[in-house]
């Protein structure tokens, strides 16, 4: 059967884009809440605890899978509407940006809840949480897997120009 128009696929329209954005950065702002509101007791609960390792987990995992799906639309909007200029940069370095506010929501805000939670309720074991050697790690890789990225998106887009 013939089709009366061409089908395109949805990824290449950069609303798509504003679209995930919005709601990846919704839901992790949500779990983010979620996580934090659970551990605003005074006294010592399992349950509690076990919701805000799940807030944590779940931004933790997100993140990743946001910030690779925002790159891939990202992508695809660049080199189909051929954006040069703040438009480009907004789409191949929004994602990046992203990532670091999510991490920072995992981090610092749900990761600072759950130590002053065990600090107050007596539950403390001392330790360090490790997130700012982790974050001296995943920071400069998410930097250059973008600057990679943005790259490669520069050059396909001269080839195609030429």
């Amino acid at each position: 059967m013939r089709r009366i128009a061409q089908r395109r696929p949805l990824s290449e329209n950069p609303r798509e884009f504003v679209l995930a954005a919005l709601l990846f950065t919704t839901g992790a702002v949500l779990l983010a809440g979620f996580g934090v509101t659970t551990l605003a007791g005074s006294a010592y609960s399992d349950s509690d605890l076990r919701g805000a390792d799940f807030a944590y987990q779940a931004i933790g995992w997100g993140k990743y899978v946001a910030g690779l799906t925002l790159l891939w639309l990202g992508d695809r909007a660049t080199l189909h509407r051929g954006y040069i200029g703040w438009k480009r940069v907004a789409l191949l370095w929004m994602p990046l940006v992203l990532f670091i506010f999510y991490s920072y929501l995992q981090w610092m805000v749900i990761g600072d809840a759950r130590i002053h939670y065990l600090q107050r309720t007596d539950h403390w074991g001392g330790g360090f949480s490790g997130s700012v050697l982790f974050m001296a790690f995943v920071y400069p890789v998410a930097i250059a897997v973008a600057a990679v990225n943005a790259l490669w998106i520069q050059r396909r887009q001269l080839r195609v120009a030429l």
